[in-house]
């Protein structure tokens, strides 16, 4: 048996359990349980990275008012119940219509500073706003 420089853990390849008997098995239920451990992370991760459903967005995003950033970029977003939305930012105010597909909400602004139309997916965060899909960070107004 040598010892495996990388992981500090003895090099048990060609032995066998004969060979492991009397031998400490400590360090390989370190070893086990770490790998594990590991491995269960990005199951978690997966969890916690949820897109919203088409009936989240509906009950979650749709006639709240946002306070949207990115970047530098700060802009007043509300998705009406009406299927209108609305933004004011210091560049301009734009407006338009919304349609839902897929678990995205649709969105076309036919007029303001930035005319757009585009399909958005949102992920809720920890702190309570949403993540959407061109990296517009949502967090709702009071």
């Amino acid at each position: 048996m040598t010892q495996n420089i990388a992981s500090g853990l003895p090099d048990i390849s060609g032995t066998t359990a004969n060979d492991m008997q009397g031998k400490p098995m400590l360090p390989y239920l370190r070893a086990m349980i770490l790998a594990v451990a590991i491995m269960s992370v990005p199951g978690m991760a997966a969890k916690a990275e949820q897109l919203l459903s088409q009936e989240e967005i509906e009950s979650q995003i749709i006639g709240q008012r946002f306070q949207g950033k990115k970047g530098i970029l700060s802009v007043r977003v509300h998705y009406g119940r009406d299927g209108s939305v609305t933004l004011r930012s210091p560049i301009g105010t734009g407006a338009g219509r919304w349609t839902l597909a897929d678990n995205r909400l649709c969105v076309n602004l036919s007029s303001g500073p930035r005319k757009t139309n585009e399909c958005l997916s949102f992920i809720p965060q920890p702190d309570g706003s949403y993540r959407a899909s061109n990296g517009l960070r949502l967090t709702r107004m009071k």
